[in-house]
């Protein structure tokens, strides 16, 4: 028969072994979060801005749509690239989504000679990332992420050149998309990360509009360059470019942004930690 008191002294133990480190001394809590004060009416007031900044974007739906099409229709016309490029925007199917123009870019598919050489370069590619000191080591597993994303395209465009699903239309329109699904989110992302810290009232919808003017401002330049790059490399250069060159482009300013107003929250707080600092 189980001895109640056993399983209760066994349970008590085992709780106890959890915080301690694996050379026996009690792991603390960190300052960072024994220190962290909440006030309910910061939350109550970060909670309503989102909203508010989410509605407010969402009533202007209509008018980024427009504005990207006429921008990415006016870039790819000015790059004379061959294909159909048609201004009025095809409709969404699911709530929330922003239309996208309608991008039929004439690409060709990679010829036998084609993948050869890629294959060549992303071998060469691969071997000549290893070669950097490791001060450029967060480089090398970025140039041999790129070897493997284009070497798997190559080999599957060896095996199935006709089963490839993609086309230019859906990657112009996908890639619009997740920039403006990222716009969405950018309120709620700042929310936790940002504006229930102890930062001045006006950095927290400053950050929000700086992101929403980068994304705003990259998304048709973004896609394209993606254009370009299609009519010159196929749509061998597809892949790699969704992957690498396309939302994480977006993200990288993103983060810059969401960093500088980090860096204000921080000097913000050893002020008033400071001597003498405000309180």
């Amino acid at each position: 028969m189980p001895n109640p008191f056993r399983h209760s002294l066994q349970h008590s133990v085992l709780g106890e072994l959890q915080h301690h480190g694996h050379r026996g001394g009690r792991i603390a809590m960190h300052r960072s979060i024994w220190g962290l004060k909440l006030p309910r009416h910061r939350l109550a007031v970060a909670l309503l801005l989102a909203v508010l900044m989410t509605g407010a974007l969402l009533l202007l739906r209509e008018t980024v749509a427009e504005l990207w099409s006429q921008q990415l229709l006016w870039w790819l016309t000015r790059l004379e690239l061959p294909g159909r490029f048609a201004a009025p925007l095809q409709p969404v199917d699911l709530p929330f989504l922003i239309a996208a123009p309608s991008i039929d870019l004439f690409v060709d598919t990679p010829s036998q000679r084609v993948l050869a050489f890629n294959a060549i370069g992303v071998v060469a590619l691969w071997w000549g990332a290893g070669l950097l000191p490791d001060a450029g080591r967060p480089a090398m597993y970025l140039l041999r992420m790129a070897a493997i994303i284009h070497g798997a395209t190559v080999l599957f465009f060896q095996l199935w050149p006709a089963s490839f699903p993609h086309t230019v239309r859906e990657h112009v329109a996908n890639g619009l998309q997740q920039c403006w699904v990222l716009m969405l989110m950018t309120p709620w992302i700042h929310l936790p990360t940002l504006w229930l810290f102890d930062v001045a009232a006006w950095v927290r919808p400053l950050a929000t509009l700086l992101t929403w003017a980068w994304l705003l401002l990259l998304a048709p330049l973004l896609y394209a360059s993606h254009a370009l790059v299609l009519h010159h490399a196929g749509v061998l250069a597809m892949p790699l470019l969704h992957l690498l060159f396309g939302v994480m482009v977006s993200i990288i300013g993103f983060v810059a942004i969401y960093g500088w107003a980090m860096g204000l929250a921080n000097a913000r707080t050893l002020d008033r930690l400071a001597p003498g600092g405000r309180r």
